[in-house]
């Protein structure tokens, strides 16, 4: 079985991969299950982080989403999904990348009781054009 550094397989991380990349590719779960010849039952519980698929499931998975063989447990470990077959990131990957990142700002700017929080809002309020904010 699949571990992480803390002990635990970290299926939420693959859940919110899965959604997102069928989401990308404007899959149902039901159209995700015909294409990997699995349940709409195995595809929810994936997504709902509930239960982690055998091998030949998640191989299969991955094929359904056009995702590298192996994606799913690199996703698992913290990892990325593999470059494309041109060599490029998966825009999913970056996209889902860049917010948590920017989730991570705002996390820490919501803490903050002052000038940080402040500047940020000007910021977004210039770079989107709102000067008397929404």
């Amino acid at each position: 079985m699949l571990k992480r550094m803390g002990g635990e397989l970290d299926r939420g991380r693959v859940a919110k991969y899965v959604v997102a990349r069928r989401g990308a590719l404007g899959l149902t779960q039901e159209r995700l299950a015909e294409r990997a010849g699995v349940t709409v039952k195995t595809v929810y519980n994936l997504e709902s982080a509930e239960r982690w698929p055998q091998a030949r499931t998640r191989a299969a998975i991955e094929e359904a989403l056009e995702w590298r063989p192996g994606d799913l447990v690199r996703i698992a470990e913290g990892g990325e999904p593999a470059p494309g077959r041109d060599g490029t990131p998966d825009e999913m990957a970056v996209a889902l990348r860049e917010l948590e990142e920017l989730n991570a700002y705002f996390a820490d700017l919501q803490a903050d009781s002052g000038d940080k929080r402040r500047m940020a809002l000007a910021f977004l309020r210039a770079l989107y054009g709102e000067p008397e904010g929404r």
